[in-house]
């Protein structure tokens, strides 16, 4: 199901959402794109001058108000909010309201250049490959992956300066601290690796206490930093685990 209607009047656009969308708000998905200005009031307040933007409203009530440009919306309301519109001297306004937190939003319209009104479906559970937390987890089922003998006791273990991703012992007993990076690993997680370290052997009073910084590629410049702080790596490669034997492998995809 998908309905549209191409640069129309205030009128024409409230009657076409009437029609399309008042009546069943839960199961359709709204578009508008038009000249607007916006206003909020709730958690703080905020007027949006005149621009030509991109407003959905989803299926659960959510509100997005798009800019041409960036990723993220200028303004929002979140899921429950409830939307509605009128025709005020030539201007379309949506009014939309959410209860818990209190706001309120209101866009006025002039120079409508589309509306859309259509349903969609996605039942679909997200999943996500090839983080961090994909290399953490491979390190916690197979800790023979960094070394024979190693034991990791605690996942993100706080210290004064952070987060260590993963705590452990290895086969002598010594404290070990892996850090973990997704992509090339850099000088800042260097320092941020000796930092860790720093912050347990003030904890557990040990002289001895070894840092492992892992990551898919760590180059020479990196590495000797690390000598010299006496700490340790390994080049560990994420395993991309996709939900089914149907879907592609990130390899398989054709990039330009």
């Amino acid at each position: 199901m998908f309905e549209n209607i191409v640069n129309p009047t205030s009128t024409e656009a409230l009657e076409f959402i009437e029609k399309n969308h008042k009546s069943r708000v839960e199961k359709t998905l709204l578009m508008v794109i038009g000249d607007c200005v916006v206003d909020y009031r709730g958690r703080a307040q905020s007027l949006l001058d005149w621009g030509e933007r991109i407003v959905m409203i989803k299926q659960d009530g959510a509100v997005l108000v798009h800019r041409p440009d960036m990723r993220e919306p200028v303004n929002w309301q979140p899921p429950g909010a409830k939307t509605n519109f009128k025709v005020e001297k030539d201007f379309l306004i949506a009014s939309s309201h959410h209860s818990k937190p209190p706001e309120k939003m209101k866009i006025m319209f002039r120079n409508l250049k589309f509306i859309g009104v259509t349903s969609l479906i996605d039942q679909a559970n997200l999943a996500i490959s090839g983080m961090e937390a994909d290399v953490v987890n491979q390190i916690i089922t197979t800790p023979e992956m960094i070394e024979d003998g190693l034991r990791i006791s605690k996942r993100e273990k706080h210290v004064r300066s952070g987060l260590i991703d993963l705590f452990g012992y290895d086969k002598n007993h010594i404290p070990v601290i892996i850090e973990v990076k997704r992509s090339v690993a850099n000088i800042s997680a260097v320092q941020q690796l000796r930092m860790y370290v720093s912050d347990v052997k003030n904890d557990v009073e040990e002289a001895n206490v070894r840092g492992i910084l892992c990551a898919p590629r760590i180059p020479d410049m990196v590495k000797k930093l690390l000598s010299d702080y006496d700490l340790e790596w390994r080049e560990v490669e994420r395993r991309v685990i996709l939900p089914d034997d149907f879907q592609k492998t990130l390899k398989e995809f054709d990039m330009p």
